[in-house]
């Protein structure tokens, strides 16, 4: 059987179509959540289709702050480090863990501990610097470590697992499963045909990096009062970033701005039909980077360093925080016209499918 813990959002999203490919192929398994986010998981779960949890390794809430965060990791070693707790009980042969989370870290060492051969989706990606993104670029290093099969997205996060491993057990699944995510947030589309008339970016900020780092986080909050000035900002909030705006006390400046729209988190299809009609998005998250990349959307990256090449070069660009990049960018995008895609004809890889194909042959020859 396999074990399959998930605890964001993000990783959700993006091993919603493994989940399916593998309910497909036959195979036992057993999707649980971590605990680590409660914000939309119930929506993702209804709208991909999936199975309900089999269990959950701690109660679920939302670790939106360091204490809480703190908190979920201690609940959830307390109670699945037991010889008795239920993931010792199920005997699995694989456990399957996604991104670079906390709950990608903590997954892969309950599996350690309890003697489950880890396979880590999203494999290989760095940044080469440990401090942009913090904590997940040390995350990703340290399950590389602890993983024994790597499912790679690519030759660049190929060629980093070699680096490390030089018979490590890769496979090659060409594109992200994110890819997958996205042709059916495409597929069960309502509106994609309606294209809007008022011009507007999209600003998505939560990574710790910045957020918890005051000056830096003005520096974005300061860019995004100068985009409005001159177009729409839907400024869509999550849980920690509504948190930290509001110690910070600068929610009500926000309020204040009527070109400002502040949203809360909506679900995943919803949102992919927002950034589709925007006329780019400002973010600082590694998944937008890439949904902007196959839906061809001009975006700019609010990062010192990105672990993805996806888009670079073309429609993504790394601010670096360089306010002379990211006027440039702004200079040129801010009339970009949108264009509604409602297929992906340049990519035809199916990385959700080759992981599940290749877990069956494992789970077969054992």
């Amino acid at each position: 059987m396999i074990l399959i813990p998930i605890g964001t959002k993000a990783q959700l999203i993006k091993m919603a179509p493994v989940i399916l490919e593998i309910r497909k192929q036959g195979l036992k398994f057993d999707f649980v959540l971590t605990g680590q986010h409660q914000e939309t998981m119930s929506d993702l779960i209804e709208g991909f289709g999936l199975p309900e949890p089999a269990y959950t390794l701690a109660p679920i809430e939302e670790a939106n702050t360091s204490k809480k965060l703190l908190g979920w990791l201690i609940k959830t070693l307390k109670n699945n480090l037991k010889s008795n707790c239920e993931i010792a009980k199920r005997k699995y042969k694989i456990c399957l863990v996604h991104g670079d989370t906390m709950s990608t870290l903590i997954g892969a060492l309950l599996a350690k501990r309890h003697g489950i051969a880890v396979a880590h989706v999203e494999a290989g990606l760095r940044s080469h610097s440990l401090l942009h993104p913090f904590p997940e670029e040390l995350t990703r290093r340290i399950v590389s470590k602890i993983a024994s099969i790597y499912y790679c997205s690519g030759t660049m996060a190929i060629n980093n697992i070699k680096k490390t491993k030089k018979n490590a057990d890769i496979v090659d699944t060409g594109q992200n499963t994110l890819l997958d995510s996205v042709r059916f947030s495409l597929a069960h589309a309502q509106d994609h045909q309606k294209v809007s008339t008022q011009n507007y970016c999209v600003a998505s900020i939560h990574r710790f990096e910045n957020i918890s780092n005051r000056a830096r986080f003005r520096f974005i909050l300061d860019t995004i009062f100068q985009f409005s000035q001159e177009i729409n900002v839907k400024f869509v909030l999550h849980s920690a970033t509504r948190h930290k705006l509001s110690s910070y006390g600068w929610m009500e400046e926000l309020e204040a701005n009527p070109k400002i729209e502040l949203l809360p988190r909506m679900n995943y299809f919803k949102f992919t039909d927002l950034i589709s009609k925007a006329n780019f998005i400002m973010t600082d998250g590694g998944s937008n980077q890439e949904e902007c990349s196959y839906l061809n959307i001009p975006n700019l990256l609010m990062r010192q360093h990105t672990e993805r090449d996806e888009g670079l070069g073309s429609n993504s660009v790394l601010s670096k925080y360089d306010s002379d990049i990211i006027n440039a960018f702004f200079n040129e995008k801010k009339n970009h016209n949108p264009t509604i895609t409602t297929h992906l004809p340049l990519h035809q890889e199916k990385p959700s499918l080759t992981i599940a194909l290749d877990l069956k042959k494992r789970i077969e020859k054992s």
